[in-house]
Order: C-alpha cells, then sequence, then structure tokens
C-alpha cells in the first residue's frame, strides 16, 4: 500500500484556511500572553516571585498555529460544523467495488469485485484498491465539485500483482469516480496502461 499524497482541490483556496487558522492562531497566543503576564504581575506584588514580568517563555504564534493545524488537518476538516465553510467532502473509509471489464472493442470481458480503502486528511489523501489477483495504490488524485451531481474524484495509481499471478504485470492506471451528493455511492471508469491496457467500469458502494 503506498503512502499518502497531497491533492488538489478544484475551487478550494487551502491558502485562505491557513490565513483563518492563523489569525486565530494569533488571537490565542495574545490571550494566553495577556493572562501569563497578568499572573506573573499579581505574583510578584504578593511577594511570592522577585523577577520581572516579562522573564517567561511565551507561547509564539508558530507554536499554536502548529497546533492548530494539526488538529484541523486530521480532525477538524470534516467535523459538521465545519465541514460547510471547508467545501472538502470527506471520502475516507472503506468501499465495495464492482467492477467490469472490457477489452479495446468495448467488448465486456469479465466482472471482478474488490474494495478500496482511502485515507484522507485535509492536505493529503491516499487511495488503495484490493482484488483476488492485484492491488493499487494512488499516486497522485485530484477532487472537483460538480454541483447537484456531487463530487468527481480523478487519481491516477500504481498496480502491483500478487505473487504467483503469471497472467497480471504492473503497470500504471487512472480512474474517474463521480460521488453521489451523499457521499455513499460512486460510478466511474478507468483504463490502464503499459503492459496491461484495459478498461472498465466500477460502481462503489461505502461499506
Amino acid at each position: 500500500m503506498g503512502g499518502q499524497h497531497e491533492y488538489s482541490m478544484v475551487g478550494h483556496s487551502r491558502s485562505r484556511i491557513g490565513l483563518y487558522i492563523a489569525l486565530v492562531a494569533g488571537a490565542i497566543t495574545s490571550g494566553i500572553t495577556v493572562i501569563i503576564t497578568w499572573g506573573m504581575a499579581w505574583l510578584k506584588s504578593k511577594g511570592y516571585i522577585d523577577m520581572p514580568s516579562v522573564a517567561f517563555v511565551p507561547l509564539t504564534v508558530t507554536a499554536v498555529f502548529g497546533v492548530l493545524f494539526f488538529l484541523f488537518d486530521r480532525f477538524a476538516w470534516k467535523i459538521f460544523g465545519f465541514k460547510a465553510v471547508v467545501g472538502v467532502p470527506d471520502i475516507s473509509g472503506e468501499w465495495k467495488v464492482a467492477g467490469k471489464s472490457y477489452d479495446t472493442d468495448n467488448n465486456p470481458k469479465y466482472d471482478w469485485e474488490g474494495t478500496i480503502h482511502i485515507t484522507q486528511q485535509y492536505e493529503r489523501i491516499s487511495i488503495a484498491q484490493g482484488t483476488n489477483d492485484s492491488g493499487s495504490s494512488s499516486i497522485s488524485a485530484a477532487i472537483i465539485p460538480e454541483g447537484i451531481k456531487g463530487y468527481r474524484l480523478i487519481y491516477s495509481y500504481r498496480n502491483d500483482p500478487k505473487p504467483g499471478n503469471k497472467e497480471l504485470k504492473k503497470h500504471i492506471g487512472h480512474c474517474e469516480l463521480l460521488f453521489a451528493p451523499d457521499l455513499n455511492s460512486a460510478d466511474g471508469s478507468y483504463f490502464n496502461g503499459g503492459d496491461r491496457f484495459t478498461l472498465g467500469t466500477m460502481k462503489l458502494e461505502r461499506v
């Protein structure tokens, strides 16, 4: 299974989201600094400490931003309250796949089944597919919003046959999936290149 990689979200500005998080980080840092300064001044006035009120290591905006962005990237972006603002669909999870393969003349060849596991963060994603014969992992991806139709996921992948399968060879491919607005199903197509030129259709259902 391949590792996570960055993906693009068409029509979405990640820099704008980063700016909002930076503003929140600045406000939190300022508030913490004021509280610590006031607290040390009070302790000094009571004689509990004898040191300048500025003699402490304040939390920096960078540190607070790092914590906030980590939490946002891993968890907060997919929480209901943020989804409408962020606008990035959460397609993570396990999907049951029913596929049909065709030859170059568009004649049906065979049906196949498998699973797709999508691991998604705000900035990174991985799409791993497994069948009885092989496994594949994404190497690039993009999500395109298509209004009332839902969201289209476009990705390229690298496929590796399982040991003992002499008919299949390593190859790369391309897949497009249109997820329904409720993000519980998807339909799409794929094609493989290199030493295995095939194409087909896929239907996904969220497990």
